[in-house]
């Protein structure tokens, strides 16, 4: 309403003017509907996992009047080059969209899988460094104590004693200590 009312006066003669004085100041605004020209330009990143890829492209997709047999092959064709996935639908192409979900999902189930395994191996591997570590010091705390010192009367600098724990101790003990601390 603000357009029109900032329109000269006496400027719009016929209804035809309006319309065309109209659309040629909205058009820049509007939205323009997608094609299959826009689903071909998505393809699936280096980095990024399948089941992103195949979100990606359904939620434009979605905004595409398209067959399932098109949108069938621009999922294909999109897949990152030489994946297990690209080779699998290479090898034995679905013929169906809905066969090509059912392999998808398959793979993003084993996807998911791995990238679990590679966490949990990554977090096993960096406990196992730091168990490592933790005995690299122990065998130099042991190395000061064949002076005949016990590890449990190390002092603080204010000249207190302070209880000697091992760096790692079984859940039990750890939880035995607290139950008999004072606070």
């Amino acid at each position: 309403m603000t357009w029109y009312k900032s329109l000269p006066d006496e400027s719009i003669t016929s209804r035809k003017v309006l319309e065309k004085l109209f659309s040629r100041h909205f058009t820049a605004s509007r939205r323009h509907p997608k094609s299959e020209a826009s689903l071909e330009s998505i393809i699936q990143g280096k980095d990024e996992s399948l089941r992103a890829y195949i979100e990606r492209l359904n939620k434009e997709a979605v905004q595409v009047s398209t067959t399932a047999h098109m949108k069938k092959f621009l999922l294909e064709r999109g897949l990152r080059p030489r994946s297990d996935f690209a080779k699998a639908v290479g090898i034995e192409t679905p013929a169906t969209l809905d066969e090509f979900f059912l392999k998808a999902q398959a793979y993003i189930q084993y996807e998911e899988k791995e990238a679990a395994h590679a966490v949990r191996n990554s977090r096993q591997e960096e406990s196992s460094k730091n168990a490592r570590q933790d005995d690299s010091r122990r065998g130099a705390v042991k190395k000061k104590d064949d002076k005949g010192r016990d590890p449990k009367d190390y002092k603080t600098p204010a000249g207190k004693f302070r209880e000697y724990t091992p760096p790692i101790a079984s859940r039990e003990h750890i939880l035995n200590e607290c139950a008999n601390a004072e606070f």
